[in-house]
């Protein structure tokens, strides 16, 4: 082969060098109150994501474990809006970091803030979030961090990007088996020592957000899925993100579908009286016009007074 023939566009890589370095990397985001921090990069020209530890926690057993358990639980996931884990790596400087695809998009909390929120967005990201929702459940992972910060909205589609697995629970994993989130958004249950959870936790979370949205819409369609996904005893709540989109899709189409079935109901009724007045004699067709009789007086129809020659 010619090594000297690139034509066909393909890098050509050294492997004996092993994979190249990430570069140009820059610090887009510190957790306030937990443990990671976010950085962007570059490697073979593609932009990724690093999620690694704060300084004061690299080498710290717990910290570690619970940012191994984040990467195990998201690389698991092939999901078109949940953020694509792409591997484990441990990164000069950095330590340990969890390798994520690249988001070209903001959060769902300063695409509402921007005014950005239409009806048919709010559907579509909701619709999106339930798919996700019911994907994850469907593997017996809660998210337990469900809020517009770890929504991402894509530039390019205005598509749902679910992010942040950090507090996400299994029943593979004893890591962090205790109240954590953003108190917020938080189902009571939660909040509560030793309190199984399951995936009515994050109905609750999403029931949240969708009151956010219903107010900022005035929504009252919106607001009636929303105060049943939060409601505080569980068996009230949907059971599961398809019944939460079924009720958002009964909602969405409950009232053209009903004018539908009045404009219905009218023609109907129309048809109805034409077919009654078609039935009866046809004296009813011969109408006098100023002296010009169809017919003789005395046929006239009774509601018809003679007109005046």
């Amino acid at each position: 082969m010619d090594e000297g023939n690139l034509s066909s566009g393909f890098i050509a890589i050294d492997a004996s060098a092993g994979a190249q370095s990430f570069t140009d990397k820059k610090e887009i985001y510190e957790s306030e109150l937990g443990y990671a921090r976010l950085f962007r990069c570059s490697r073979y020209g593609r932009l990724h994501i690093l999620k690694g530890l704060k300084p004061a926690y690299i080498g710290d057993a717990f910290y570690e474990q619970a940012l191994r358990k984040e990467f195990e639980i998201g690389y698991r996931l092939e999901h078109p809006h949940i953020v694509r884990v792409l591997g484990w790596e441990e990164v000069p400087q950095l330590g340990h970091c969890i390798v994520l695809e690249y988001i070209d998009g903001i959060t769902l909390r300063a695409f509402m803030e921007q005014g950005k929120l239409t009806e048919k967005d709010a559907m579509k990201v909701l619709y999106e979030l339930c798919d996700a929702l019911g994907y994850l459940h469907g593997k017996q992972i809660v998210h337990r961090d469900l809020k517009p910060d770890n929504i991402l909205i894509t530039h390019n589609g205005r598509n749902v990007k679910l992010i942040d697995f950090s507090l996400s629970d299994s029943d593979d994993y004893e890591v962090l088996k205790f109240p954590a989130g953003t108190r917020y958004y938080l189902a009571p249950e939660v909040l509560k020592p030793e309190q199984p959870l399951d995936c009515r936790a994050d109905i609750y979370s999403l029931g949240i957000i969708m009151g956010e949205m219903a107010e900022q819409l005035k929504s009252k369609a919106l607001a009636a899925v929303s105060r049943r996904c939060t409601r505080k005893d569980l068996s009230e709540r949907y059971p599961s993100a398809a019944k939460v989109a079924q009720a958002l899709h009964s909602k969405e189409k409950g009232f053209p579908i009903g004018r539908a079935v009045a404009a219905l109901l009218l023609l109907l009724a129309m048809a109805c009286t034409v077919y009654y007045y078609i039935g009866r004699e046809p004296r009813l067709l011969s109408l006098p016009v100023y002296g010009n009789h169809a017919v003789p007086v005395e046929q006239w129809p009774d509601s018809i007074s003679p007109h005046p020659l």
